[in-house]
């Protein structure tokens, strides 16, 4: 994220940009209307932009994966499918304002490979709380990779109807149980259970 701002700042961003993109369209939205739906003074926020913004947003989602403790005898796999649905349950609730600003995002190929690194991001966190390392060579290629189911998997819960997680569910179970099927190990899927002797 290029802004330095507070932890209490981009909360309060994340929150302002939500409620603008619920609002309006999120492409005509301008730095006065974030400063004033957080409540502050648009020198508050220098030097953020639109897209620090929606940083802001994508990081509250990040934070909302930290839960529960894996269970015992649960699968690699089924801790991250569990991990990373924590994500979507939370974007869901912002469903509208999500998709206001991922409008016209497939054509653009700049805001394409933002999003993509965001959900490196994403999966490097998820990797982290599943007990997986994502440092390295080999922890970089496991967060590529998993930013890659993260974006199919966001890609259904678009087509999702609101409350029902049907799409976003399968596309998540497919493509985890496939680079469990192709990887194995090397991803970081264990052939046993965790917790198990």
């Amino acid at each position: 994220m290029s802004a330095s701002l507070s932890p209490e700042m981009r909360k309060a961003l994340a929150r302002a940009a939500l409620a603008v993109a619920a609002a309006k369209s999120w492409r005509a939205a301008t730095i006065d209307d974030l400063a004033h739906a957080a409540g502050v003074s648009a020198a508050d926020l220098y030097p953020a932009g639109l897209a620090d913004a929606v940083e802001c947003v994508e990081e509250g989602f990040d934070r909302a994966m930290a839960g529960r403790s894996g269970q015992a005898n649960e699968t690699v796999r089924d801790r991250l499918f569990d991990i990373l649905m924590r994500r979507f349950e939370a974007m869901e609730p912002v469903r509208k304002a999500v998709l206001a600003m991922e409008e016209g995002q497939d054509r653009d190929p700049t805001l394409m490979a933002a999003m993509h690194q965001r959900h490196v991001r994403a999966a490097r966190w998820a990797l982290t709380l599943a007990g997986l390392d994502a440092d390295g060579m080999s922890g970089g290629a496991r967060a590529q990779g998993l930013a890659i189911i993260i974006g199919q998997a966001r890609a259904a819960w678009r087509g999702d109807d609101a409350g029902d997680f049907a799409k976003t569910m399968a596309s998540l179970d497919k493509n985890l149980r496939r680079a469990e099927e192709m990887f194995g190990r090397w991803a970081g899927f264990e052939t046993k259970a965790i917790g198990a002797d």
